[in-house]
């Protein structure tokens, strides 16, 4: 490396320039040297300037995570590639700084180039993005709590069908067989008259909870409205739908009481999506199995056969 080109690296202009931006930004020669480590750098990572500077770049004590496991990774092979080839990068992901705290970053990775073109270093610029990962955080967590049923703790209708249009669509373009299970609880107007709605605000929370433990990891269960729920049965035909409705039927009429003054039974509408078939055909089918298994004396499963 050339006098000139080493100026390049560690001129005065620039380490005036860079100390006074916000983000972090340090650089390393093509000897896999650091020879700028700025202001913000020591800010956010806690190492300083002169621990940093003049130590090679894989050989830090400065600790980049995994984004999964959170485990050290080896974060500077980065450099080695922008270096090899050229061409700029960009990683999301952890660090560990000195006082051994755990930081989200965004980076990215750029050669740095003399005049003649010939690549004599590369510089990363990262900023802490803790405020940023907290806000998306809190935004995760509010659209989850409007996804769901705040007595049940399951999908309200409005996230089901949104689940059950996605799955319509993917079992339609990989022609994989889905299922619905509509679920009402037989009798549940006389469960709140007799008993109060007290009662029947327990009946549903538990309904919820069998409901939510009893399917396989696949399956999708929300409140459809009032008593009634809804089961999203992905890469099953209503036979195997059926199966699983007859098991959750079966639990339920054993809770035992005290919990509730009187045996709980649900009537169960299972269909099965049609070739190209829609969410509206699907539902429809299922609503009349439904409304076919309380007809017929309620506390069973029917498999709805016919399309509007």
């Amino acid at each position: 490396m050339t006098v000139k080109q080493a100026k390049l690296l560690t001129g005065d202009f620039y380490k005036n320039l860079l100390d006074s931006i916000f983000d972090a930004v340090y650089m390393v020669n093509n000897r896999g040297f650091i020879t700028y480590w700025n202001k913000s750098c020591e800010r956010i990572t806690g190492f300083s300037a002169e621990e940093m500077v003049s130590t090679p770049y894989n050989n830090t004590p400065l600790a980049y995570l995994d984004n999964e496991t959170q485990q050290p990774v080896n974060r500077h092979s980065g450099i080695d590639i922008v270096l090899e080839t050229g061409m700029s990068g960009t990683w999301k992901g952890y660090l560990r700084c000195k006082n051994g705290q755990r930081i989200p970053i965004q980076a990215n990775i750029s050669p740095i180039r003399d005049e003649t073109g010939q690549i004599i270093g590369a510089v990363e610029v990262f900023r802490d993005t803790s405020a940023l990962v907290a806000l998306e955080d809190a935004h995760r967590q509010v659209l989850q709590i409007s996804r769901k049923d705040q007595l049940t703790g399951l999908y309200n209708r409005s996230a089901i069908n949104e689940i059950l249009k996605a799955e319509i669509e993917r079992s339609n373009r990989y022609k994989q067989p889905l299922s619905v299970i509509m679920i009402d609880i037989d009798h549940f107007k006389r469960i709140n008259d007799n008993y109060g709605h007290d009662v029947g605000d327990k009946v549903l929370a538990k309904f919820g909870s069998i409901l939510q433990y009893n399917l396989r990891a696949p399956d999708v269960v929300g409140r459809w409205g009032g008593e009634e729920f809804l089961i999203i049965t992905p890469e099953s035909t209503s036979a195997e739908a059926e199966i699983l409705a007859q098991r959750i039927r079966n639990i339920i009429r054993v809770i035992p009481p005290p919990q509730f003054p009187e045996t709980i039974t649900a009537s169960f509408g299972v269909s099965q999506l049609k070739p190209s078939g829609t969410l509206d055909q699907l539902l429809y089918i299922a609503d009349i199995a439904l409304y076919q298994a309380k007809q017929q004396g309620r506390d069973r499963v029917v498999i709805g056969s016919c399309a509007p």
